[in-house]
């Protein structure tokens, strides 16, 4: 990283610094971000993956080893994860249940309801440990903080509980009104009429509501199908950024993780943005899979019938995915809407079982479904058709990183609905498929604008589709395959087209700014 990605341009394109193109960056100890005419920047994306980015996976020399089981293993292997489970926490992990090589019919789910909870293979090919799924379609793993019955099933409504308890957001302060006029996407810095009672280290959410005005505003007002009016999204819904303060000066804040939307005071409701310090729910942290393949038969059906699932990882933080294999599971993995900080390292999916279009439905499935924020999916190869590689669904996904990955097959990396924001695609290869962030119009349920602020980067793709939400940017950076949308006079979204930039990684940039050359692993 010796090369400045700006003089780079400057040398390669003739022009001085204020032609350039915004928000891109320069190497070195100091990035320096160019900004747009209202502030707006792209994303410090390195805090994305376990531990907020950069920081190594546990390990524990407490095991538990499992080895060949005759008929299902489900009972052998959860027995162990259990009794794993009651160890005590030794640098927030408890211990490893090793699985010995060979192969475990599996037909009902293993579950880690525990943090600190490490489950090994001895490897993911040929000679290693496969977990394979017998009898009804069921979840492989599920890691998820077990919550009571009834409680912390609707996020939404329950996001910013007075009284707190189990699976619910508790509520530390009343809420205080945002007073910038426009805070940037990319921001760290917000003002708000009083930040009494708040301190570095706190946690706060972030609201404003999706008003009517911005609704129209992004042109989802009138999303007509066959003469019926589609809800691209529910007026008055709150969209949250959950975040923790790095310091506060005065009536001003700073934030550890940057902001992956603007927040325009013009498309508000009466109420504002605010913030109110919380107490977030209690989550599973520092668990991880690491060393087997799931393997499943071929799929039976449409993409809505009940198929195998790899992992499910809910109401957790700082888990982790090291070489896993995966076959026939549809999806591989999903991290959901409460989850965050998920580091998924050398996936192998191969899907020879397509699940093809059917009269019930001419969707696609999904094989990576990526609702949480902070996800890294790093070195990950996936193989297969008619199908969303990648997808996102909610406003919760936010600061998500595909990074180094290999997708082959006609599929695509493709935002599916509603409205996510900032995902970085970054050193990609789609040989046979396509890169999408569109707006989506009518189909589905009005799925409409999918991504806003979002980058492409230095990848390869058959078909690359990059549209401009309005009030937003989705950069395409040194990426090369065939545009279906090309540059129409507005030139800051598209740059290097064909050729790529320096730095080779902006995701392994940023983390070298943040934390030096020297960054783990």
């Amino acid at each position: 990283m010796k090369a400045a990605l700006l003089l780079s341009l400057v040398l390669l394109n003739g022009l001085c610094a204020a032609e350039l193109p915004v928000s891109f960056v320069g190497s070195g100890p100091e990035l320096k971000y160019l900004k747009t005419e209202r502030g707006d920047q792209v994303c410090d994306f390195s805090h994305a993956g376990y531990g907020g980015g950069g920081v190594p996976f546990p390990t524990s020399n407490n095991k538990k080893t499992v080895g060949a089981v005759t008929g299902d293993a489900s009972e052998a292997i959860q027995s162990a994860i259990n009794q794993v489970a009651s160890m005590p926490l030794v640098d927030g992990v408890r211990g490893t249940v090793e699985l010995s090589a060979g192969t475990y019919n599996c037909s009902k789910t293993l579950a880690i309801k525990t943090s600190g909870i490490i489950l090994k293979g001895a490897g993911s090919s040929a000679g290693g440990t496969v977990i394979k799924l017998t009898g009804k379609p069921h979840i492989a793993i599920m890691i998820a903080h077990e919550v009571s019955q009834g409680e912390g099933k609707d996020s939404k409504k329950k996001s910013k509980s007075e009284n707190g308890g189990e699976g619910r957001m508790k509520t530390l302060s009343k809420p205080t009104k945002i007073t910038d006029d426009y805070v940037p996407s990319g921001s760290t810095v917000i003002k708000v009429q009083s930040a009494s009672g708040l301190k570095a280290g706190d946690t706060i959410l972030i609201t404003r509501e999706a008003s009517k005005e911005w609704i129209r505003f992004m042109g989802m007002d009138n999303l007509m199908d066959g003469g019926k009016l589609e809800t691209w999204m529910k007026e008055d819904a709150e969209i949250n950024y959950l975040r923790k303060i790095k310091s506060v000066k005065g009536d001003e804040i700073t934030l550890v993780v940057p902001l992956t939307d603007c927040i325009d005071a013009k498309y508000l409701n009466k109420s504002g943005a605010t913030v109110t310090k919380v107490e977030p729910p209690k989550k599973i942290t520092k668990c991880g899979v690491e060393n087997f393949k799931i393997e499943a038969p071929n799929p039976v059906g449409d993409w809505r019938d009940a198929q195998n699932i790899g992992v499910i990882i809910n109401n957790a933080e700082d888990i982790w995915m090291k070489n896993i294999g995966m076959k026939n599971t549809f999806p591989d993995f999903q991290v959901g809407e409460d989850s965050s900080r998920v580091t998924i390292e050398a996936l192998k999916s191969e899907h020879p079982g397509e699940i093809k279009q059917s009269e019930k439905s001419n969707g696609y499935a999904s094989y990576v479904r990526l609702l949480g924020t902070q996800v890294l999916m790093n070195k990950c190869t996936m193989s297969g058709d008619n199908a969303f590689y990648v997808s996102t669904s909610n406003t919760e996904s936010q600061l998500n990183v595909i990074l180094n990955s290999t997708f082959n097959g006609d599929g695509s990396i493709q935002p599916h609905m509603t409205w996510s924001t900032g995902l970085l695609i970054d050193n990609c290869k789609l040989n046979q498929g396509g890169i999408i962030i569109r707006n989506r119009g009518k189909a589905g349920s009005g799925h409409g604008w999918t991504m806003g602020w979002s980058v492409v980067w230095n990848c390869s793709a058959k078909s690359i589709t990059v549209e401009q939400p309005p009030g937003a940017t989705n950069w395409c950076v040194g990426s090369s395959g065939k545009y279906e949308v090309e540059d129409k006079g507005k030139s800051t979204w598209l740059f290097m087209k064909g050729s790529s930039v320096t730095p080779s990684s902006l995701y392994q940039a940023q983390l070298a700014a943040r934390l030096g050359d020297t960054w783990a692993r």
